[in-house]
Protein backbone atom coordinates (compact mmCIF):
# COMPACT_ATOMS: atom_id res chain seq x y z
CA UNK A 1 0.00 0.00 0.00
CA UNK A 2 2.84 1.73 1.07
CA UNK A 3 3.17 5.69 1.59
CA UNK A 4 6.68 5.16 3.20
CA UNK A 5 8.43 7.66 5.08
CA UNK A 6 11.52 8.86 3.75
CA UNK A 7 13.52 10.76 6.24
CA UNK A 8 13.77 10.56 9.96
CA UNK A 9 12.32 13.48 12.83
CA UNK A 10 13.85 16.71 13.40
CA UNK A 11 14.98 18.08 16.48
CA UNK A 12 13.84 20.43 18.66
CA UNK A 13 16.48 23.11 18.30
CA UNK A 14 14.65 23.95 14.93
CA UNK A 15 11.39 23.92 16.41
CA UNK A 16 10.47 27.25 15.37
CA UNK A 17 11.00 26.97 11.86
CA UNK A 18 8.84 23.94 11.63
CA UNK A 19 5.13 24.96 9.95
CA UNK A 20 1.99 22.63 9.46
CA UNK A 21 2.44 21.72 5.48
CA UNK A 22 -1.28 20.91 3.50
CA UNK A 23 -2.45 17.71 3.72
CA UNK A 24 -1.73 17.25 -0.07
CA UNK A 25 2.25 17.58 0.83
CA UNK A 26 2.23 14.85 3.75
CA UNK A 27 3.23 11.30 2.59
CA UNK A 28 3.28 10.08 6.11
CA UNK A 29 0.00 8.61 7.92
CA UNK A 30 -1.65 7.07 11.07
CA UNK A 31 -4.06 4.46 11.85
CA UNK A 32 -7.75 6.62 12.00
CA UNK A 33 -8.93 4.63 15.13
CA UNK A 34 -6.26 4.93 17.15
CA UNK A 35 -6.03 8.85 16.35
CA UNK A 36 -9.66 9.33 17.12
CA UNK A 37 -10.35 7.60 20.00
CA UNK A 38 -7.38 8.85 22.30
CA UNK A 39 -6.09 5.77 23.23
CA UNK A 40 -3.15 7.53 25.63
CA UNK A 41 -3.95 9.93 27.90
CA UNK A 42 -2.72 13.47 26.95
CA UNK A 43 -1.36 14.00 30.44
CA UNK A 44 2.58 14.43 31.46
CA UNK A 45 1.92 12.68 34.99
CA UNK A 46 -0.62 10.39 35.98
CA UNK A 47 -1.68 9.49 39.72
CA UNK A 48 -0.50 5.80 40.71
CA UNK A 49 -4.02 4.79 40.94
CA UNK A 50 -5.17 5.35 37.82
CA UNK A 51 -5.14 2.44 35.84
CA UNK A 52 -8.39 2.01 34.24
CA UNK A 53 -10.86 4.39 32.43
CA UNK A 54 -14.33 4.10 30.35
CA UNK A 55 -15.50 6.80 27.99
CA UNK A 56 -19.16 6.37 26.86
CA UNK A 57 -20.21 8.23 23.88
CA UNK A 58 -22.16 8.09 20.67
CA UNK A 59 -20.86 6.83 16.93
CA UNK A 60 -23.39 8.04 14.29
CA UNK A 61 -26.22 8.23 16.92
CA UNK A 62 -25.51 4.90 18.76
CA UNK A 63 -24.30 4.00 22.60
CA UNK A 64 -20.23 3.25 22.19
CA UNK A 65 -17.91 2.76 24.67
CA UNK A 66 -14.27 2.79 25.12
CA UNK A 67 -12.44 1.41 28.02
CA UNK A 68 -8.81 0.96 29.30
CA UNK A 69 -7.27 -1.79 31.91
CA UNK A 70 -3.56 -1.27 32.71
CA UNK A 71 -1.41 -3.11 34.68
CA UNK A 72 -0.49 -0.89 37.44
CA UNK A 73 3.27 -1.93 38.24
CA UNK A 74 4.11 -0.12 34.55
CA UNK A 75 3.10 3.04 35.81
CA UNK A 76 -0.74 2.91 35.14
CA UNK A 77 -2.88 3.75 31.80
CA UNK A 78 -1.02 5.07 29.12
CA UNK A 79 0.37 7.94 28.98
CA UNK A 80 2.61 11.11 28.21
CA UNK A 81 5.56 10.16 26.22
CA UNK A 82 3.89 6.74 25.25
CA UNK A 83 2.09 8.32 22.41
CA UNK A 84 5.09 9.93 20.93
CA UNK A 85 6.35 6.22 20.88
CA UNK A 86 3.16 4.36 19.96
CA UNK A 87 3.20 6.86 16.30
CA UNK A 88 6.66 5.75 15.67
CA UNK A 89 5.94 2.69 15.93
CA UNK A 90 3.35 2.55 13.57
CA UNK A 91 5.21 5.25 11.51
CA UNK A 92 8.16 2.90 11.12
CA UNK A 93 6.02 -0.32 10.52
CA UNK A 94 4.75 2.09 7.38
CA UNK A 95 8.50 2.76 6.48
CA UNK A 96 8.74 -1.01 6.21
CA UNK A 97 5.99 -2.22 3.80
CA UNK A 98 3.13 -3.01 6.48
CA UNK A 99 3.76 -6.26 6.81
CA UNK A 100 0.31 -8.75 6.63
CA UNK A 101 1.51 -10.05 10.42
CA UNK A 102 2.07 -6.21 11.62
CA UNK A 103 5.83 -6.99 12.43
CA UNK A 104 7.93 -4.50 12.95
CA UNK A 105 11.91 -5.22 13.21
CA UNK A 106 13.94 -1.69 14.53
CA UNK A 107 16.61 -0.55 17.31
CA UNK A 108 15.41 0.84 20.73
CA UNK A 109 17.35 4.31 19.13
CA UNK A 110 15.79 4.37 15.94
CA UNK A 111 12.23 4.54 17.69
CA UNK A 112 13.33 7.27 19.98
CA UNK A 113 14.96 9.28 16.74
CA UNK A 114 11.71 8.33 14.69
CA UNK A 115 9.69 9.51 17.92
CA UNK A 116 11.80 13.07 18.01
CA UNK A 117 13.27 12.21 21.54
CA UNK A 118 16.37 12.68 23.32
CA UNK A 119 18.20 9.22 22.61
CA UNK A 120 20.59 9.95 25.81
CA UNK A 121 20.54 6.94 28.68
CA UNK A 122 17.50 7.40 30.83
CA UNK A 123 15.43 8.20 27.85
CA UNK A 124 15.62 4.00 27.18
CA UNK A 125 14.37 2.84 30.53
CA UNK A 126 11.43 5.42 29.89
CA UNK A 127 10.88 3.44 26.23
CA UNK A 128 10.60 0.15 28.02
CA UNK A 129 8.35 1.50 30.40
CA UNK A 130 6.29 2.62 27.35
CA UNK A 131 6.38 -0.75 25.39
CA UNK A 132 5.27 -2.65 28.50
CA UNK A 133 2.35 -0.60 28.65
CA UNK A 134 1.65 -0.68 25.30
CA UNK A 135 1.82 -4.75 25.35
CA UNK A 136 -0.18 -5.32 28.54
CA UNK A 137 -2.80 -2.56 28.55
CA UNK A 138 -6.09 -4.09 27.48
CA UNK A 139 -8.60 -1.80 25.14
CA UNK A 140 -12.05 -2.43 24.38
CA UNK A 141 -13.66 -0.42 22.04
CA UNK A 142 -17.24 -1.62 21.56
CA UNK A 143 -19.25 -0.57 18.51
CA UNK A 144 -16.59 2.62 18.25
CA UNK A 145 -13.73 0.67 16.22
CA UNK A 146 -14.44 1.34 12.24
CA UNK A 147 -14.84 -1.86 9.65
CA UNK A 148 -13.54 0.65 6.70
CA UNK A 149 -13.57 -1.94 4.63
CA UNK A 150 -17.18 -3.42 5.36
CA UNK A 151 -17.94 0.23 5.65
CA UNK A 152 -19.85 -0.21 9.63
CA UNK A 153 -18.88 -0.25 13.56
CA UNK A 154 -17.67 -3.30 15.66
CA UNK A 155 -15.91 -4.13 18.68
CA UNK A 156 -12.40 -4.91 19.36
CA UNK A 157 -10.19 -6.20 22.18
CA UNK A 158 -6.52 -6.11 21.92
CA UNK A 159 -3.19 -4.79 23.05
CA UNK A 160 -1.82 -1.78 21.22
CA UNK A 161 1.23 -4.58 21.27
CA UNK A 162 0.55 -8.25 20.67
CA UNK A 163 3.99 -8.78 21.14
CA UNK A 164 6.99 -7.39 22.21
CA UNK A 165 10.82 -9.22 22.27
CA UNK A 166 14.46 -7.32 22.50
CA UNK A 167 17.99 -8.02 22.72
CA UNK A 168 19.45 -6.43 26.15
CA UNK A 169 23.49 -5.66 26.45
CA UNK A 170 23.54 -6.76 30.64
CA UNK A 171 21.40 -8.98 32.85
CA UNK A 172 19.33 -6.51 33.71
CA UNK A 173 17.05 -6.34 30.79
CA UNK A 174 17.50 -3.13 30.17
CA UNK A 175 17.24 -1.27 26.81
CA UNK A 176 20.06 0.43 25.53
CA UNK A 177 20.93 2.37 21.85
CA UNK A 178 22.21 -1.05 20.33
CA UNK A 179 18.65 -3.05 21.66
CA UNK A 180 16.99 -4.80 18.82
CA UNK A 181 13.21 -5.15 18.73
CA UNK A 182 11.31 -7.35 17.76
CA UNK A 183 7.00 -5.88 17.58
CA UNK A 184 4.23 -7.39 16.40
CA UNK A 185 1.62 -4.36 15.98
CA UNK A 186 -2.59 -5.19 17.45
CA UNK A 187 -4.37 -6.82 15.00
CA UNK A 188 -6.95 -4.52 14.30
CA UNK A 189 -4.71 -1.68 13.66
CA UNK A 190 -3.09 -3.61 11.36
CA UNK A 191 -6.29 -4.54 9.45
CA UNK A 192 -7.14 -1.05 9.76
CA UNK A 193 -3.54 0.40 8.16
CA UNK A 194 -3.92 -2.42 5.62
CA UNK A 195 -7.22 -1.12 4.52
CA UNK A 196 -6.28 2.23 3.95
CA UNK A 197 -8.23 3.70 7.20
CA UNK A 198 -5.83 6.19 8.01
CA UNK A 199 -5.08 10.11 7.81
CA UNK A 200 -2.34 11.97 7.19
CA UNK A 201 0.61 12.59 9.66
CA UNK A 202 2.54 15.57 9.67
CA UNK A 203 5.30 13.98 11.82
CA UNK A 204 7.89 17.03 11.19
CA UNK A 205 5.67 19.36 12.84
CA UNK A 206 4.41 16.96 15.62
CA UNK A 207 7.77 15.71 16.72
CA UNK A 208 9.02 19.88 16.95
CA UNK A 209 6.17 20.57 19.39
CA UNK A 210 8.21 21.40 22.61
CA UNK A 211 6.08 19.47 25.07
CA UNK A 212 4.71 15.46 25.12
CA UNK A 213 1.13 17.33 25.96
CA UNK A 214 0.87 19.41 23.00
CA UNK A 215 2.03 16.93 20.67
CA UNK A 216 -1.01 14.60 22.49
CA UNK A 217 -3.61 17.16 22.07
CA UNK A 218 -2.29 17.67 18.31
CA UNK A 219 -2.95 14.68 17.65
CA UNK A 220 -6.53 14.23 19.12
CA UNK A 221 -7.55 17.47 17.54
CA UNK A 222 -5.92 16.55 13.95
CA UNK A 223 -7.75 13.25 14.04
CA UNK A 224 -10.91 15.20 14.82
CA UNK A 225 -10.49 17.44 11.62
CA UNK A 226 -11.06 14.78 9.62
CA UNK A 227 -14.25 13.04 9.12
CA UNK A 228 -14.21 9.79 10.45
CA UNK A 229 -16.41 7.77 7.89
CA UNK A 230 -15.03 9.80 5.50
CA UNK A 231 -11.02 10.74 6.59
CA UNK A 232 -10.34 12.24 3.31
CA UNK A 233 -12.86 15.04 4.55
CA UNK A 234 -11.87 18.15 6.30
CA UNK A 235 -13.54 20.41 8.66
CA UNK A 236 -12.12 24.18 9.63
CA UNK A 237 -12.89 24.27 13.43
CA UNK A 238 -14.54 21.65 15.84
CA UNK A 239 -16.50 21.73 19.15
CA UNK A 240 -17.06 19.72 21.80
CA UNK A 241 -18.29 19.71 25.02
CA UNK A 242 -15.70 20.18 27.71
CA UNK A 243 -16.38 17.46 30.01
CA UNK A 244 -16.68 15.15 26.82
CA UNK A 245 -13.28 16.58 25.54
CA UNK A 246 -11.66 15.97 29.14
CA UNK A 247 -12.80 12.38 29.06
CA UNK A 248 -11.35 11.96 25.05
CA UNK A 249 -7.65 13.77 26.21
CA UNK A 250 -7.96 10.97 29.45
CA UNK A 251 -7.49 13.82 31.87
CA UNK A 252 -8.26 12.87 35.51
CA UNK A 253 -9.49 15.55 37.57
CA UNK A 254 -13.04 16.21 35.55
CA UNK A 255 -13.86 19.66 37.22
CA UNK A 256 -13.85 22.39 34.42
CA UNK A 257 -11.28 24.78 35.59
CA UNK A 258 -9.30 22.31 36.17
CA UNK A 259 -9.34 20.74 32.50
CA UNK A 260 -9.31 24.45 31.15
CA UNK A 261 -5.72 24.32 32.97
CA UNK A 262 -4.50 21.36 32.11
CA UNK A 263 -4.98 22.41 28.19
CA UNK A 264 -3.63 25.59 28.40
CA UNK A 265 -0.02 25.18 27.92
CA UNK A 266 -1.22 22.88 24.50
CA UNK A 267 -3.80 25.84 23.50
CA UNK A 268 -1.38 28.55 23.72
CA UNK A 269 1.85 26.50 21.91
CA UNK A 270 -0.77 25.61 19.17
CA UNK A 271 -1.50 28.67 18.20
CA UNK A 272 2.21 30.07 18.22
CA UNK A 273 3.23 27.54 16.17
CA UNK A 274 0.58 28.13 13.63
CA UNK A 275 -1.77 25.12 13.71
CA UNK A 276 -4.84 26.71 15.93
CA UNK A 277 -5.69 29.91 14.89
CA UNK A 278 -8.22 30.05 17.96
CA UNK A 279 -9.76 28.52 20.92
CA UNK A 280 -12.63 29.74 22.69
CA UNK A 281 -14.85 28.91 25.68
CA UNK A 282 -18.81 29.26 25.69
CA UNK A 283 -21.08 28.61 28.64
CA UNK A 284 -19.99 27.68 32.25
CA UNK A 285 -19.16 24.66 34.88
CA UNK A 286 -19.59 21.67 32.96
CA UNK A 287 -21.66 23.02 30.42
CA UNK A 288 -19.14 24.65 28.69
CA UNK A 289 -17.80 24.23 25.04
CA UNK A 290 -14.71 24.57 23.33
CA UNK A 291 -14.42 25.96 19.61
CA UNK A 292 -10.77 24.95 17.94
CA UNK A 293 -10.86 27.11 14.90
CA UNK A 294 -7.68 25.65 12.80
CA UNK A 295 -5.33 27.66 10.70
CA UNK A 296 -6.84 26.04 6.72
CA UNK A 297 -4.35 23.93 5.69
CA UNK A 298 -3.89 25.63 2.28
CA UNK A 299 -2.67 28.85 4.03
CA UNK A 300 1.04 29.04 3.59
CA UNK A 301 3.12 30.18 7.36
CA UNK A 302 6.53 29.47 5.68
CA UNK A 303 6.69 32.81 3.47
CA UNK A 304 10.00 35.14 4.39
CA UNK A 305 7.99 38.16 5.63
CA UNK A 306 5.71 35.98 8.05
CA UNK A 307 8.88 34.37 9.25
CA UNK A 308 10.73 38.07 10.01
CA UNK A 309 7.48 38.29 12.30
CA UNK A 310 7.53 34.73 14.03
CA UNK A 311 11.08 36.15 14.66
CA UNK A 312 10.00 38.55 17.19
CA UNK A 313 7.50 35.96 18.51
CA UNK A 314 4.39 37.01 16.95
CA UNK A 315 2.04 34.10 16.62
CA UNK A 316 1.24 32.87 13.00
CA UNK A 317 -2.40 33.72 13.13
CA UNK A 318 -1.84 37.31 13.94
CA UNK A 319 1.08 37.60 11.52
CA UNK A 320 -1.56 36.06 8.99
CA UNK A 321 -4.06 38.42 10.07
CA UNK A 322 -1.76 41.54 9.70
CA UNK A 323 -0.66 40.68 6.42
CA UNK A 324 -4.08 39.58 5.26
CA UNK A 325 -5.41 43.25 7.07
CA UNK A 326 -2.99 45.55 5.66
CA UNK A 327 -1.18 44.20 3.02
CA UNK A 328 2.83 42.93 2.60
CA UNK A 329 3.94 46.71 1.94
CA UNK A 330 2.83 48.05 4.76
CA UNK A 331 3.95 45.13 7.33
CA UNK A 332 7.44 45.19 5.75
CA UNK A 333 7.63 48.97 6.20
CA UNK A 334 5.77 48.81 9.43
CA UNK A 335 8.43 45.94 10.48
CA UNK A 336 11.54 48.31 9.48
CA UNK A 337 9.81 51.03 11.29
CA UNK A 338 9.94 48.35 14.45
CA UNK A 339 13.71 47.74 13.89
CA UNK A 340 14.31 50.91 14.09
CA UNK A 341 12.60 52.08 17.08
CA UNK A 342 14.68 49.14 18.85
CA UNK A 343 17.81 50.73 17.47
CA UNK A 344 17.43 53.93 18.66
CA UNK A 345 16.61 52.67 22.14
CA UNK A 346 13.21 52.26 22.71
CA UNK A 347 12.53 49.45 25.31
CA UNK A 348 9.25 47.72 25.21
CA UNK A 349 8.25 45.25 27.76
CA UNK A 350 7.03 42.89 25.12
CA UNK A 351 8.78 43.04 21.40
CA UNK A 352 5.50 41.40 20.13
CA UNK A 353 3.25 43.67 21.64
CA UNK A 354 5.19 46.52 20.23
CA UNK A 355 5.28 45.36 16.70
CA UNK A 356 1.72 44.46 16.23
CA UNK A 357 1.07 47.97 17.27
CA UNK A 358 3.19 49.94 15.25
CA UNK A 359 1.89 47.63 12.34
CA UNK A 360 -1.37 48.11 13.67
CA UNK A 361 -1.21 52.47 14.75
CA UNK A 362 -3.46 54.58 12.65
CA UNK A 363 -2.12 57.87 14.74
CA UNK A 364 1.24 58.44 13.94
CA UNK A 365 2.29 56.90 17.52
CA UNK A 366 5.68 55.82 16.45
CA UNK A 367 8.32 58.35 14.83
CA UNK A 368 9.78 57.63 10.89
CA UNK A 369 13.30 58.59 11.76
CA UNK A 370 15.60 56.46 14.27
CA UNK A 371 16.41 59.70 15.73
CA UNK A 372 13.43 60.45 17.44
CA UNK A 373 12.52 57.11 18.69
CA UNK A 374 14.44 57.80 22.45
CA UNK A 375 11.94 60.93 22.52
CA UNK A 376 8.95 58.58 22.42
CA UNK A 377 10.26 56.60 24.40
CA UNK A 378 9.96 59.12 27.20
CA UNK A 379 6.45 60.36 26.27
CA UNK A 380 4.14 58.15 28.28
CA UNK A 381 0.84 58.36 26.69
CA UNK A 382 2.35 57.34 23.51
CA UNK A 383 3.61 54.14 24.69
CA UNK A 384 1.72 50.58 23.36
CA UNK A 385 -0.41 48.92 26.10
CA UNK A 386 1.12 46.10 27.00
CA UNK A 387 -0.73 42.82 25.38
CA UNK A 388 -0.37 39.98 28.25
CA UNK A 389 -0.35 36.43 26.86
CA UNK A 390 -3.09 33.97 27.40
CA UNK A 391 -1.17 32.48 30.81
CA UNK A 392 -1.07 35.91 32.44
CA UNK A 393 -5.03 36.82 31.25
CA UNK A 394 -5.76 32.98 33.34
CA UNK A 395 -3.64 33.98 36.18
CA UNK A 396 -4.75 37.18 37.21
CA UNK A 397 -8.62 35.67 37.47
CA UNK A 398 -10.72 33.27 39.44
CA UNK A 399 -9.34 31.86 43.22
CA UNK A 400 -6.27 32.03 44.59
CA UNK A 401 -5.75 28.58 44.06
CA UNK A 402 -6.44 28.88 40.47
CA UNK A 403 -3.92 31.72 39.90
CA UNK A 404 -1.13 30.01 41.08
CA UNK A 405 -1.79 26.89 39.02
CA UNK A 406 -2.08 28.67 35.84
CA UNK A 407 1.51 30.85 37.29
CA UNK A 408 2.91 27.50 38.08
CA UNK A 409 2.09 25.79 34.75
CA UNK A 410 3.67 29.15 32.79
CA UNK A 411 6.79 29.33 34.81
CA UNK A 412 7.52 25.34 34.58
CA UNK A 413 6.79 25.58 30.71
CA UNK A 414 8.79 28.61 30.46
CA UNK A 415 11.89 27.87 33.39
CA UNK A 416 12.15 23.93 32.78
CA UNK A 417 15.33 22.35 34.19
CA UNK A 418 16.61 26.01 35.21
CA UNK A 419 14.74 24.91 38.68
CA UNK A 420 15.00 21.91 40.16
CA UNK A 421 11.67 19.68 42.03
CA UNK A 422 11.96 21.27 45.48
CA UNK A 423 12.84 25.02 44.44
CA UNK A 424 9.84 25.01 42.03
CA UNK A 425 7.84 23.59 45.55
CA UNK A 426 9.33 26.55 47.79
CA UNK A 427 8.16 28.51 44.16
CA UNK A 428 4.55 27.67 44.73
CA UNK A 429 4.31 27.81 48.66
CA UNK A 430 6.00 31.79 47.72
CA UNK A 431 3.25 32.12 45.99
CA UNK A 432 0.31 31.03 47.96
CA UNK A 433 1.63 33.08 51.25
CA UNK A 434 1.74 35.66 49.37
CA UNK A 435 5.61 36.55 49.26
CA UNK A 436 5.70 36.61 45.53
CA UNK A 437 2.86 37.86 43.26
CA UNK A 438 1.71 35.53 40.60
CA UNK A 439 0.94 38.06 37.52
CA UNK A 440 4.03 39.98 37.95
CA UNK A 441 6.59 36.35 38.48
CA UNK A 442 4.49 35.73 35.50
CA UNK A 443 4.84 38.93 33.34
CA UNK A 444 8.63 39.26 34.05
CA UNK A 445 9.24 35.59 33.01
CA UNK A 446 7.44 35.81 29.84
CA UNK A 447 9.66 39.12 29.32
CA UNK A 448 12.78 37.38 29.83
CA UNK A 449 11.94 34.78 27.19
CA UNK A 450 11.21 37.45 24.77
CA UNK A 451 14.28 39.26 25.88
CA UNK A 452 16.48 36.10 25.67
CA UNK A 453 17.13 36.53 29.22
CA UNK A 454 15.82 33.46 31.11
CA UNK A 455 18.70 32.17 32.64
CA UNK A 456 19.10 35.72 34.74
CA UNK A 457 15.45 35.70 35.22
CA UNK A 458 16.02 32.21 37.11
CA UNK A 459 18.86 33.17 39.26
CA UNK A 460 17.04 36.23 40.47
CA UNK A 461 14.01 34.61 40.98
CA UNK A 462 16.24 31.77 43.47
CA UNK A 463 17.33 34.75 45.12
CA UNK A 464 14.18 36.01 45.49
CA UNK A 465 13.04 32.16 46.95
CA UNK A 466 16.39 32.52 49.37
CA UNK A 467 14.77 35.11 50.93
CA UNK A 468 11.47 33.28 51.32
CA UNK A 469 13.19 30.24 52.51
CA UNK A 470 14.89 32.27 55.38
CA UNK A 471 12.05 34.14 56.36
CA UNK A 472 10.10 30.90 56.99
CA UNK A 473 12.62 29.38 58.87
Amino acid sequence: MARKATSAAPTRTDQHRVTPRPASDLSRFEEANVARLGLISVQERIPDTYSSWTVEFHVDGRPARLTCDAVPKYGGVPHGLDGDIATAIIDLYAEAGTAADGTVRTTAYQILRRAGLDTSGRYYQSLLQTLFRLRTTTYTASEAWRDHGRGHWTTATFNYLSELEFTSDDEATELSSGSVLKIRLAEPIVRSIRAQYTKPLDLEFLTSLERPQTRAVYRLLDARRYDPVAPGTVQGSFTVNIIEWAEACKIVDRRSNKIRATLQGAHEELMHRGYLQDVTYEGRGRTQTITYQFVPLNVDVSSPLLESLRTYRVSVPVAQKLITDFGETRVEARLRKFEALLAGGYRARSRSALLVDVIRDEHGKYPDTPDAAPAVARREPAAPTYMPTLEEVASEDGSLEERVEAAMKTLQFLLRERLSVSEYALLRLALILGRLESAQVTREATRAKVEHTLDEFAIGLLDALQHVRLAEA
